[in-house]
């Protein structure tokens, strides 16, 4: 079967290569969100013409343009040596950044691109930076996942999370090189239009995420067109002062077998949530899980749960909002504070976080908070009373927007 599907992807990958050096017309539009999760920064850089043109001619930015368009002649017979010229060492990142600095305070074209960036809440625990470390720790952040992801996914290398997040074939068949190798002049030749420095680099890491079949992070957009629709209707209309807290998050728990489409964590939380919800605690649930357990399953918590609560309970789908890309906690409820600031829903006003015994203990403890420090970077909530062992009082956090491309699957 990995034979089958190495084989399809090689020529897939031909395929793609052929049709898109011959026209930019018809742009990827899963890499294009990808981008847009992962590496804002970039998107934004793209968008303006006048900036692109300043970076395109800078001949220190050149370098890099050059090292890595100059594979081309190459043809390295392992994944780490194919995507070598494209990683961003400490000193090359180093380098980049102090010359973006350094143009910043010559060219007004980036201090709208700063503006832009602030604006966006994209990079939010930078916020607080003087512009040239805000820049600066954005380019950093950008460059490190980008190696991240290149490496993971055309290297091999072991992720931080080995067992859901690993590449999806053998990175050290023959036929996963030589897909790895057309990937690579694609990456190339697609760049040639642009030629920014950095631009190579990302169409890779874009292919070799969307070759994998990677594309968590954007797989159920725009959810506000789509699955939350309704709900999002339904909030415009909604007194939250009639309800004693505004919503109630509840935390997936993938099953362990390809079978089931929920665990029996999964379907406790519901049940532990639907008892809050006949109390009118709050007016919308909010289900939080993605594509996680087990490896690369076709089924996705929240979208079950919300199917679950439909079904079984009878639950409006206008008061169901799903969360379908979260892989952890820290990321449930970083992304369940997201939704609720894009959707309407106050975070002035407490929300509850249900599930069972054992994960709300987790959810509250010093452990959790630290994992966020060290994963995140922040705390995407706050914490306040505890109503019973499986229900939380929180009030989410506006740094919830920072971007997060070390977990491309769920930035």
């Amino acid at each position: 079967m990995k034979k089958l599907l190495l084989f399809s992807l090689v020529m897939g990958c031909a395929f793609i290569s052929h049709a898109q050096t011959k026209s930019q017309n018809y742009p990827n539009k899963t890499q294009e969100r990808l981008q847009e999760k992962n590496f804002y920064l970039f998107s934004a850089m793209e968008n303006d013409r006048e900036l692109m043109e300043l970076l395109k001619v800078d001949e220190h930015l050149n370098l890099y343009w050059d090292k890595m368009t100059s594979s081309l002649k190459s043809t390295p017979n392992n994944g780490a040596k194919i995507i070598a010229p494209f990683l961003w060492s400490e000193n090359d990142i180093q380098t980049v950044g102090k010359r973006l600095v350094d143009l910043s305070k010559k060219n007004v074209g980036f201090k709208n691109l700063i503006q832009k960036l602030r604006e966006s809440n994209r990079y939010a625990n930078f916020e607080n930076t003087p512009d040239d470390e805000y820049l600066y720790k954005i380019w950093e952040q950008c460059a490190k996942g980008l190696d991240t992801v290149l490496e993971v996914y055309g290297a091999g290398k072991m992720p931080f999370y080995r067992n859901i997040d690993s590449v999806s074939f053998d990175a050290k068949s023959k036929r996963y090189l030589s897909a790895l190798s057309i990937l690579k002049t694609e990456a190339i030749e697609d760049a040639q239009e642009t030629q920014l420095f950095f631009q190579p680099s990302l169409n890779l890491a874009l292919n070799l995420l969307y070759a994998n079949h990677k594309d968590e992070a954007v797989r159920y957009d725009p959810l506000d067109q789509k699955e939350n629709a309704k709900a999002i209707e339904a909030i415009k209309a909604t007194d939250f002062k009639a309800y004693p807290y505004a919503s109630i998050v509840v935390l997936g728990g993938g099953p362990e077998n390809y079978r089931d489409k929920l665990s029996i964590a999964g379907k406790i939380n519901l049940q532990l949530a639907m008892k809050e919800y006949r109390a009118q605690k709050a007016p919308f649930i909010i289900v939080s899980g993605g594509h996680v357990h087990p490896y690369m399953t076709p089924y996705c918590e929240a979208i079950e749960m919300k199917q679950e609560l439909m079904e079984e309970y009878r639950v409006p789908e206008e008061n169901i909002i799903i969360e379908p890309y979260a892989r952890h906690t820290t990321t449930n409820m970083r992304n369940a504070t997201r939704l609720m600031v894009d959707y309407g829903i106050p975070l002035n006003q407490k929300s509850l976080v249900v599930t069972n015994p054992s994960h709300s203990a987790y959810t509250a403890s010093e452990t959790f908070k630290k994992r966020c420090r060290d994963e995140l970077g922040y705390q995407p909530v706050d914490f306040h009373d505890r109503l019973s062992p499986t229900t939380l009082e929180f009030t989410g956090n506006r740094v919830s927007f920072h971007q997060n491309p070390y977990q491309p699957l769920d930035p």
